[in-house]
C-alpha cells in the first residue's frame, strides 16, 4: 500500500466522520421540533363548502354538523390531542358530542326559524339530567358553509359534516403524553 492510498484513507474517514455528526446534529434539532409540536395537517382535496342560504323547513337543515375552527389561514377542523372534535346531530332531537366529556341528548320542545329563515332557535330539556335550555343557530357565511351555533351561551362555529373533507384538518398526535393545545381566533359575530 503506498502513501497516495493511506493519505486517501485517512481524509474519507475523516470526511465520513464530519458528515456523520453533521446528520446527527440535525436530526436531533428535527425531534426536538416533532416534540414540541407534533400535528399532522391535511390540506382540502375538494372546495365545496356552500350551504343554502337559508332553512325554508326544520328537515331542510343538516342533520349533522362539526365544530370548525378560525386561524390566520382560515377556517379548520381541529382534531385535538386530549379529546375529539365536538360535533351535533339533530333529527327530532339534539345529540352533542363534547370534546371530552359523554354526548347529551336533548329533546327539542319548541322550534322557531328566525332572521328571514337564516336562523333557528330551539328549546331543548335533557332529560336525564333535568336541564332545560336554549339552542340557537344562524348561518354566518354560507359561501364557506359555515353557522353559528349557541347552546346557553357556549358558541361554536359549525360545518355540516359531509364538508368534513373541505377543510383544512390539524391533527394534534399525543401518543404518550399529553401536548399542548393549539389557540384560535375567537368567534366575531
Amino acid at each position: 500500500m503506498n502513501i497516495k492510498n493511506l493519505i486517501y484513507i485517512l481524509l474519507s474517514f475523516v470526511i465520513l466522520s464530519c458528515n456523520g455528526q453533521s446528520k446527527t446534529g440535525d436530526k436531533k434539532n428535527i425531534e426536538k421540533q416533532n416534540t414540541e409540536l407534533n400535528l399532522k395537517i391535511t390540506y382540502p382535496k375538494i372546495n365545496h363548502r356552500e350551504i343554502p342560504q337559508t332553512w325554508k323547513s326544520l328537515d331542510a337543515i343538516q342533520k349533522d354538523w362539526i365544530k370548525v375552527e378560525k386561524d390566520k389561514d382560515g377556517y379548520l377542523i381541529y382534531q385535538p390531542c386530549d379529546g375529539k372534535t365536538e360535533t351535533v346531530k339533530l333529527d327530532g332531537r339534539l345529540t352533542i358530542n363534547w370534546r371530552i366529556e359523554e354526548q347529551q341528548k336533548f329533546e327539542l320542545e319548541k322550534f322557531t326559524r328566525l332572521t328571514e329563515n337564516k336562523a333557528f332557535r330551539a328549546d331543548a330539556y335533557d332529560i336525564e339530567n333535568k336541564i332545560g335550555f336554549e339552542i340557537k343557530a344562524r348561518i354566518v357565511d354560507y359561501k364557506n358553509g359555515i353557522v353559528l351555533w349557541e347552546f346557553n351561551g357556549i358558541k361554536w362555529l359549525m360545518t355540516p359534516k359531509e364538508n368534513f373533507k373541505s377543510f383544512r384538518i390539524i391533527k394534534n398526535n399525543c401518543e404518550t403524553e399529553k401536548r399542548k393545545e393549539l389557540d384560535f381566533l375567537p368567534i366575531e359575530e
